[in-house]
């Protein structure tokens, strides 16, 4: 990983409002190469996918519209299918375009698709089976690797570890695409029936059946203090997800023997009750599944009824295998580690590429030279502010961050950051990520680290939300974040705990301060200001 600057490739329009919840900050030269090989594959021709912009990963928008432009051929039905995915450049950001080629379709990207689209459909039919195997199976590859030596330990990655990783990570693709089409084909539906605003109050009510995912760190912690769930069950079930749960360097939250107790006790200062919330948000959604049934014909609503309990099932069992794909990715992390040890290098590993951490273990040592030039670009980057959620054109992040009249949510190289149309009105514009409104005053948050400062009822505005962040969630008034979809993070917590969210706002930290009185319409993806601080 010599290269942290994917803008110098050409004119491309790249974002990150998929993929900064993922990453929230600058990854180490392995993170990005264990993550790089799944992505890579998502590329077109010679064009990447996924780019890494000073050690944060950031997609290609330009290769997604051209694409789709090709299939499509209009404007407006592209960006009217990607905008809920993805969102929409800022006003005055023109999108970069390239010809897609027929031969390339035929030759490269759908025999490619074809051969993933069969691995992917043949481990959907076993999905449960499937989930349900990894964590013994984590067990036993956390045990080999802490007793082979470095032959044997090559042989763990290339036997073992990669590919239950890159087929796990498959199985992440399918529900990813399975959801969002899903979803697509219902807000379609509900749109053409009761028009746009109900079709997106309805989307943003949908609340699933049982414990999702995403939501179980926070409802363990309910589980363990009421003396259904032992310390040791927590731990094996929730304790690899965290904040910075996809950074290899990172420690994983078991890792810590303090960790466990600072929840309990973050828990105990102001206790919700979690099952409440989820129970009413239930009984919100009941409500409009039956004002369905009385406004539609029985063949319609009976049609989108069945389509809903789909979504509910393909959202469970996304953030099912979202878990269980971080969790292997903690194997990663032992491997790593466990390299360190036998080579001597100890966290010296985390600045080599995951080849060339199989090269070193085999005895060529001469790429552990790089190892000092990549650790001091890594603190470089690190120490930057968060880059802009869009970039288009040649960007020069050091250059960036040194000019007081930077634009921090958009960077256009063939536009002067003051002649970009500016963020202003009292009305910010995101994507509709949980039902409900809701009045309160904003606590502007950077980490989760600072949610003390949260207090009840509050708007919790960040950039970006993940597992990390859940904790905080019940005590949230409404959630406004800059990155996100209608499947983020934020939208999924807040939609389980009938709390109102607006995702993807692109500048809404920047927008609004600690003290703002706000008024937040998740069914509208609105935030209005009602008064300054």
């Amino acid at each position: 990983m010599d290269e942290w600057n994917v803008t110098s490739t050409g004119d491309f329009l790249w974002t990150n409002m998929i993929v900064g919840e993922i990453f929230p900050t600058t990854m180490t030269p392995s993170t990005w190469s264990v993550w790089q090989e799944l992505l890579s594959t998502m590329s077109l021709g010679d064009i990447p996918a996924f780019g890494n912009i000073a050690g944060r990963p950031y997609l290609n928008y330009s290769l997604v519209y051209s694409f789709q432009m090709k299939i499509m051929r209009k404007h407006e039905r592209v960006m009217n299918m990607i905008k809920d995915s993805i969102g929409v450049p800022p006003i005055g950001v023109d999108i970069p375009s390239f010809p897609v080629f027929w031969s390339t379709v035929l030759f490269q990207l759908i025999p490619r698709e074809y051969g993933n689209e069969m691995k992917k459909n043949k481990l959907k039919k076993t999905t449960p089976e499937y989930l349900a195997r990894i964590p013994d199976r984590c067990l036993e590859l956390r045990q080999r690797i802490g007793e082979v030596d470095r032959e044997e330990l090559i042989s763990l990655w290339t036997d073992d570890i990669k590919p239950l990783w890159k087929e796990t990570h498959l199985l992440q693709d399918k529900m990813n695409e399975e959801l969002a089409g899903l979803t697509r084909k219902l807000k379609t539906d509900l749109t053409k029936h009761m028009g746009e605003d109900k079709a997106d109050t309805l989307l943003t009510t949908i609340s699933g059946t049982g414990e999702l995912a995403s939501l179980g760190p926070l409802a363990g912690i309910v589980k363990l203090r009421s003396g259904d769930l032992s310390r040791e069950e927590y731990l094996h079930r929730y304790g690899h997800r965290g904040t910075l749960e996809n950074e290899l360097a990172e420690p994983r939250p078991y890792e810590d023997p303090t960790w466990l107790d600072r929840q309990l006790e973050e828990f105990d200062k102001s206790p919700i009750d979690v099952t409440a919330m989820v129970e009413k948000r239930d009984i919100e959604f009941d409500t409009i599944r039956g004002e369905i049934t009385r406004l539609l014909p029985p063949r319609q609503a009976q049609s989108i009824g069945d389509k809903i309990s789909v979504i509910v099932e393909a959202n469970a069992i996304r953030e099912a295998t979202r878990s269980e794909l971080t969790r292997i990715f903690d194997i990663i992390r032992r491997f790593f580690l466990r390299s360190g040890e036998l080579s001597g290098l100890g966290d010296d590993v985390f600045f080599l590429t995951v080849d060339e951490l199989v090269a070193s273990l085999s005895g060529d040592t001469s790429l552990q030279t790089k190892i000092p030039a990549r650790r001091t670009a890594y603190e470089k980057y690190r120490a930057l502010p968060p880059l802009p959620g869009w970039i288009r054109g040649h960007f020069d992040p050091i250059r960036w961050a040194a000019d007081p009249n930077r634009r921090r949510d958009v960077f256009d190289a063939n536009i002067p950051a003051h002649q970009l149309a500016p963020s202003a009105g009292d009305v910010i514009e995101g994507k509709p990520g949980s039902a409900g409104r809701v009045e309160g005053i904003v606590q502007r948050i950077d980490s989760p680290d600072e949610g003390d400062r949260l207090q009840t009822g509050e708007i919790l505005v960040a950039r970006t939300t993940n597992v990390g962040w859940t904790p905080l969630f019940p005590r949230a008034g409404a959630v406004v974040t800059d990155i996100g979809s209608s499947l983020s993070h934020a939208a999924i917590v807040a939609r389980e705990l009938g709390i109102p969210a607006v995702v993807g706002c692109g500048d809404a930290t920047i927008r609004l301060k600690t003290g703002d009185r706000v008024q937040v319409d998740g069914g509208r993806g609105i935030v209005e200001i009602v008064e300054k601080a």
